[in-house]
């Protein structure tokens, strides 16, 4: 009797490490779905088509310089998105120069499946009837 307890004990281990090998190869896929909830845009997709799932989020990322006046705002209504941050981050590379430009971050959520363009326009807040500077669109697909 004394001679089998060895071979039970590999053949647990065995078992144990298959079933952990098979644990480990399923779950990048689990942890990806988590992941593809959120699409990050920048400026090299203007013009492009975004796909996007219900209860997504939605990161636009955009050349920014706050301290000439000019910032990037959402222009007309983008439904289902809705805007819910928006933030500034100073160029790591220039980050203690006076008037160095960064990156200003959009972040939006998704509340409903739908189709939307989503413009964003780079401009000053008091300039009235001037065209603005940039303008950045892609269409989203809400599924």
């Amino acid at each position: 009797m004394t001679g089998c307890a060895p071979i039970v004990t590999l053949a647990l281990l065995w078992l144990s490490m298959g079933i952990t090998a098979e644990a480990l190869q399923t779950a990048p896929s689990a942890w990806s779905k988590v992941s593809s909830a959120t699409v990050t845009v920048t400026g090299q997709d203007n013009g492009q088509d975004v796909d996007l799932t219900t209860g997504g989020i939605l990161i636009v990322k955009l050349k920014s310089n706050p301290s000439t006046g000019y910032s990037w705002t959402v222009s007309g209504d983008p439904s289902p998105l809705r805007l819910e941050k928006t933030t500034y981050v100073k160029n790591s590379q220039s980050s203690k120069a006076v008037g160095a430009p960064g990156m200003q971050v959009l972040r939006f959520g998704v509340s409903s499946s739908g189709m939307a363009t989503l413009t964003v326009v780079y401009r000053r807040s008091w300039e009235y009837n001037v065209p603005p500077a940039k303008t950045f669109r892609v269409r989203v697909n809400v599924r």
